[in-house]
């Protein structure tokens, strides 16, 4: 009986020792569906020293499986880091990229561009925001690509410009148009500081569903400097009804 009692003493100290062993294995690290040592890989999650994580990969220079990030930088679901490759879409400083290769004056697979010029769906250079695109080091993102200081509308935006629906650099918009530094597109060439509405338009017009120029009021209708037109083309300083004319020339109707 003796005997038995001291197996069993014996098993329970073993018992307890493999306890006490694991408990010092995992002593000061909390765990909430993420593993979070320092500096260890985790299986749903990467985390490092002093990162908050959800269900994010974050570290410095690191590559994650769901999505790349760098430090100080918050993410939702956006791959970021400093000059590191990413799984959905490689990204680095002045780096070839999958979607579209781009760098410092580079030409592109969605667009041709030159620097600093945004996309949105396309893979950008340094200092560029992406919504589900990858980004550069202290971005904040939100399902929107965003740089310092702006607001965005699930539009790519630059310094201090405001967006609706289109890619912006430095006072640059485009969507899915070739186009150089400092031009506007919107399914519309545009140029600076230019509002559009499913128009071209060049500087400080603007436009409803008509092309026009400087300072010129259209109604459905192709127009020059200053002038008004009705279903008609018309040159400058005349007004239409519909019929096509010249300077101070009426056409009347031929017998």
């Amino acid at each position: 009986m003796e005997s038995m009692l001291e197996r069993d003493a014996g098993e329970v100290q073993l018992e307890t020792n493999e306890v006490e062993a694991e408990a010092s294995r995992h002593q000061k690290v909390r765990h909430d569906w993420i593993n979070e040592t320092e500096n260890v890989h985790h299986d749903w999650v990467n985390d490092t020293d002093n990162v908050r994580h959800d269900m994010i990969n974050e570290t410095e220079n690191v590559h994650h499986d769901m999505i790349n990030e760098t430090e100080n930088a918050p993410h939702d679901w956006v791959n970021e880091t400093d000059n590191v490759r990413h799984y959905g879409v490689n990204e680095t400083e002045n780096v070839k990229y999958d979607g579209v290769n781009e760098t410092d004056n580079v030409r592109h697979d969605g667009v041709n561009q030159t620097e600093n010029v945004h996309h949105d769906m396309i893979n950008e250079t340094e200092n560029v925001h992406h919504d589900m695109v990858n980004e550069t080091e202290n971005v904040h993102h939100d399902m929107i690509n965003k740089t310092e200081n702006v607001r965005h509308d699930w539009v790519n935006e630059t310094d201090n410009v405001r967006h609706n629906v289109v890619n912006e650099t430095e006072n640059v918009k485009y969507d899915g148009v070739n186009q150089t530094e400092n031009v506007h597109h919107d399914m519309i060439n545009e140029t600076e500081n230019v509002r559009h509405d499913m128009i071209n338009e060049t500087e400080n017009v603007r436009h409803n569903w008509v092309n026009a120029t400087e300072n010129v009021k259209y109604d459905g209708v192709n127009e020059t400097d200053n002038v008004r037109h009705d279903g008609v083309n018309q040159t400058d300083n005349f007004r239409y009804d519909g019929v096509n004319k010249t300077a101070i020339i009426e056409l009347l109707s031929l017998p």
